[in-house]
């Protein structure tokens, strides 16, 4: 299941490259964290959506699945998205400042090259 809430366009760009992160698995940090950045790491080009002030959203395909990417400017517009998706359910892979939603099996394989953490709808407070 897919959780499309919103569009988005493509934010800032650059190379991706890993950083420890607290739940000690490497992620990509926020700095980092662009579109571009996290759909090279996945290894596919994004289709970007609109854009509404707070986040950029796309649709990302790979080998291992269909990918919903979402990228946020500040921490608060993160956590008020996965409160608001919530009540469609569905499973997230969490990093900073940004949130993968697909397949729980998917969001295992994304999560071996972004890191973060996967989570499901019932956990977001």
């Amino acid at each position: 299941m897919l959780v499309s809430v919103g569009g988005c366009s493509e934010g800032t760009s650059g190379a991706p490259s890993p950083t420890a992160a607290s739940s000690s698995a490497l992620t990509f940090s926020s700095a980092e964290a662009g579109m571009r950045g996290l759909a090279a790491r996945m290894g596919c080009t994004p289709q970007t959506r609109g854009r509404p002030s707070d986040y950029r959203q796309a649709i990302c395909t790979t080998a291992s699945g269909r990918y919903v990417i979402n990228t946020f400017d500040d921490e608060k517009g993160q956590r008020e998205w996965l409160r608001h998706s919530a009540m469609y359910g569905g499973t997230y892979l969490v990093g900073p400042r940004w949130v993968l939603v697909s397949t729980p099996r998917s969001l295992e394989s994304a999560r071996g090259r972004l890191g973060g953490r996967v989570q499901s709808a019932r956990s977001v407070q």
